[in-house]
């Protein structure tokens, strides 16, 4: 049962990705298959638990997704704030998916189509509303594939609340605070680091600097210090072949059509080795990226390779630096704080 779920959660993926494509192919609205597609995301939040659980799940990050990407669009009409807004949601963010015990990816998808958004340059709200509706056809087809894969597992249709979902907001916090007591700490490093790439992402912004933010914050949900070295690694080797990869796909010029079923293939792909090799599913994520940009727009594979690797180099290096800069002050701190001798005054009068 277990190699079957192996299989399943990867199939539902390509499913919720399939309905946004093949419905932007049947109306000729490719906005509808490069933009819904990333509302397809929202699928990610499925877990082996129940039917409720699941759609309650997709529904809640879908929104959560949307939120962001409005928030992102509405940025870039002043995006000298991009930096302190980053700053204030990766904090709340990382809070958040810690005293929830929201589970993987939790917050990483709702900074990826925050910093999509910034890129999206739109003259005015209405705008924003427009092209940020096109998500709902991904989310659509996510809560059709949380629905479809929850019955294929079996799964049943609701579960009991255990004791820690009983819990109130502020015991959540203080449970958590007590079991992590450095968590508003790493918080505050957190968005530290995404208001840094985000404000070289701004200075950039014209040669799509956003991909700074994605990379840093994708090589900050490792965690622990080895993931985090393991994820930077990962991908700046995944981003070289996923890259060489994609420019090969683009070279084909290949029909909407094949493209889709191509995108469908790499997401399936990707959600497979993203638990097994983090190298290995970049090798996937990369050529999605790079086909779903080219979706109705002029955009070249000459231009877009060397903006997407340049963009996953620094935002990777520059997160384990920063990280690692951390990492070394408070085992510093810890370190002196172990030698540092009692004081033996005589305090009696």
């Amino acid at each position: 049962m277990k190699d079957k779920r192996k299989v399943l959660r990867p199939l539902g993926s390509g499913f919720a990705m399939a309905v946004p494509l093949f419905i932007g192919i049947l109306v000729q609205d490719p906005l509808i298959s490069s933009v819904g597609a990333m509302g397809a995301f929202s699928y990610l939040a499925f877990q082996h638990r129940s039917l409720f659980y699941n759609l309650r799940a997709i529904l809640t990050h879908g929104a959560a997704l949307l939120l962001a990407f409005i928030l992102g669009a509405g940025t870039a009409l002043i995006p000298w704030s991009a930096p302190f807004i980053i700053g204030a949601l990766s904090f709340s963010a990382f809070l958040l998916s810690k005293v929830m015990r929201i589970p993987k990816p939790d917050y990483f998808f709702v900074l990826m189509l925050y910093a999509t958004g910034f890129n999206f340059h739109a003259a005015h709200l209405g705008e924003i509303l427009h092209h940020s509706s096109y998500l709902l056809y991904g989310i659509a087809g996510s809560l059709l594939a949380g629905l479809v894969i929850s019955l294929a597992e079996q799964l049943p249709l609701k579960e009991e609340k255990t004791a820690f979902q009983q819990l109130s907001l502020h015991e959540k916090y203080s449970l958590a605070l007590s079991q992590q007591p450095e968590m508003v700490i790493k918080a505050l490093h957190f968005s530290l680091i995404l208001f840094i790439a985000t404000y070289i992402a701004y200075l950039l912004r014209d040669s799509n600097g956003y991909w700074i933010l994605i990379s840093a914050a994708a090589v900050f949900a490792g965690g622990h210090m080895e993931k985090i070295k393991n994820r930077t690694i990962g991908r700046v080797l995944g981003g070289i072949v996923g890259l060489l990869l994609g420019f090969l796909l683009m070279s084909l010029h290949m029909p909407l059509e094949a493209i889709a079923v191509v995108l469908i293939i790499l997401n399936i792909l990707t959600e497979f080795f993203m638990p097994v090799n983090y190298t290995v599913a970049n090798f996937f994520t990369n050529p999605q990226v790079l086909l779903l940009m080219t979706i109705g727009t002029s955009f070249t594979p000459l231009k877009l390779i060397p903006l997407r690797f340049s963009g996953a180099l620094i935002g990777s290096v520059l997160a384990m630096l920063l990280i690692f800069l951390m990492d070394w002050a408070v085992k510093q701190m810890e370190q002196a704080l172990e030698n540092k001798p009692e004081d033996t005054t005589d305090q009696t009068q």
